[in-house]
């Protein structure tokens, strides 16, 4: 299983379909914009088991406002256009998890970036595989918008960081 990295006007209407199913699923993603934040995306990349999709992320050239709350809400308006694009929708099928797979999605989209990049997460899971990638935590975690049980926690990565 690995993954493959499309650009947003490659995937059939299908694959289209199905990445955003997915990422609705597992992200807390309004549905009613999805479909435009995906056609916008930088690099979108999938795995598959056979012809079941099993986990999903991007490189996403997010809305300077979406970009700039995080930054601002982090404590670090600062360093907003240091970062343009953002890291996201890494989801992985539950009964996959525990596989890697989240590790070589982000490697893959990790490999797909020319810019810096940020990304958030409020999962223990990720808090944990972000740095191992060359992510730092940036600023002060803060509430979600989406969840407020949960605290988001920014990570930014420079575009000259390694991948291990």
């Amino acid at each position: 299983m690995t993954p493959v990295i499309f650009k947003p006007n490659e995937l059939s209407s299908a694959q289209r379909d199905e990445f955003i199913a997915m990422v609705h699923q597992g992200a807390q993603v309004s549905k009613h914009t999805l479909g435009n934040l995906v056609d916008r995306a930088v690099a979108l990349v999938t795995i598959y088991d056979g012809d079941r999709l099993i986990g999903t992320a991007a490189i996403k050239d997010p809305n300077p406002d979406h970009r700039r709350g995080y930054f601002v809400k982090s404590g670090e308006r600062a360093r907003e256009v240091q970062f343009p694009l953002e890291m996201g929708w890494v989801v992985v099928h539950p009964d996959y998890r525990d596989q890697g797979l989240a590790r070589s999605l982000i490697q893959a989209a990790i490999s797909a970036a020319p810019n810096g990049m940020y990304a958030t997460t409020k999962t223990d899971r990720i808090l944990k595989i972000l740095p191992e990638y060359g992510f730092i935590q940036l600023g002060a975690s803060f509430p979600s918008a989406e969840d407020p049980n949960a605290e988001l926690t920014l990570f930014v990565r420079d575009f000259q960081a390694r991948s291990e």
